[in-house]
């Protein structure tokens, strides 16, 4: 829940004038407008690709979270639960990419699409080069329909890393846009929520109320883990040379013990047949007001390993 502030319709420019003030060595604040707001890495890297991120505001740390150095350049986002405002992302775009281009990432959702494909457009207007990933891990969306039809989720913000660690590296945008979309396409996400109340477990619900794809009743925490590592695997079928990064995403009314916990059960049961490379857990995307889990897994190929192996760290997690 949203506490209101004065003025709702500059919700996004005071959050990130707020950001600015804390920690004035990773992040300012860009243009801020009416129903939006932009943030950029306090120092700009104009012969590196541009990575600008965007979406809904109020459920951080996605996205402004994962703006700074080894991540994105820039996070657009709208008004609370609103798509990012196309002309901000132009104008972001414009500042950042003029040299090397510019690489939109953002979740896949109607408004994010149309605003985008919009700021590209104006762009590439401007003689910009542009290259657009979209994400589209959430595995219970669109279930049994073409993966381009799924949602994104939390899973996201392993592509950012990615695609910050390949445009540190020096890797072109096109290079850059190919690595992100291998990954986009070897990325699973799954939610666990839990309601214990009503004694349930929902695996694969969504974070605006859509149900899930299976139920359980609440047991205990490894049997739990050990089915919903069982469907993200029959989803993405790893090839016995990829190795995995795990995310293990804390919703809002987790306890800390716990999500550590249900890491040691996910890792314990995805090493008896895996590989796990790298596993991380924090509130990467602390969107639901339930007690639960999202679970994102990559699987990477020795490329994108070796590009991930270096940890990154935010105000308020590491990835």
């Amino acid at each position: 829940m949203l506490w209101k502030s004065d003025k709702m319709d500059y919700f996004a420019a005071d959050c990130f004038s707020g950001m600015e003030k804390a920690y004035p060595g990773r992040w300012k604040s860009f243009a801020p407008s009416k129903n939006s707001g932009t943030l950029i890495k306090s120092t700009p890297t104009p012969d590196r690709v541009a990575v600008i991120i965007s979406g809904g505001a109020g459920n951080g740390p996605l996205f402004p979270g994962y703006v700074g150095e080894g991540l994105a350049d820039a996070a657009v986002i709208g008004a609370p639960f609103a798509a990012p405002n196309a002309y901000s992302i132009y104008e972001a775009g414009k500042y950042l990419g003029r040299e090397k281009g510019v690489l939109l990432l953002y979740n896949n959702f109607a408004g994010d699409y149309l605003n985008n494909d919009m700021a590209k457009e104006l762009l590439e207007m401007d003689g910009i080069r542009v290259e657009t990933v979209i994400s589209n891990d959430d595995i219970a969306t669109s279930w049994g329909e073409p993966r381009e039809n799924r949602n994104g989720r939390s899973g996201i913000g392993l592509l950012i890393k990615l695609a910050g660690a390949c445009t540190a590296s020096g890797k072109s945008l096109a290079e850059t846009a190919s690595i992100l979309r291998r990954a986009n396409a070897r990325l699973g996400t799954l939610s666990m929520h839990v309601d214990f109340e009503h004694n349930r477990i929902d695996f694969g619900a969504g974070f605006s109320g859509e149900p899930g794809i299976l139920s359980s009743e609440v047991g205990d925490m490894k049997s739990a883990a050990r089915e919903a590592m069982g469907i993200l695997m029959r989803d993405l079928e790893p090839a016995p040379d990829e190795r995995l990064f795990v995310l293990v995403n804390r919703l809002r009314l987790t306890s800390y013990p716990d999500s550590y916990i249900i890491t040691n059960a996910v890792h314990g049961i995805l090493s008896e047949r895996y590989r796990v490379s790298r596993i991380h857990t924090a509130a990467f995307s602390n969107i639901v007001d339930t007690y639960g889990f999202d679970f994102s897994i990559l699987c990477m190929d020795r490329e994108m390993e070796s590009l991930l192996e270096k940890d990154v760290v935010s105000d308020c997690f590491i990835i």
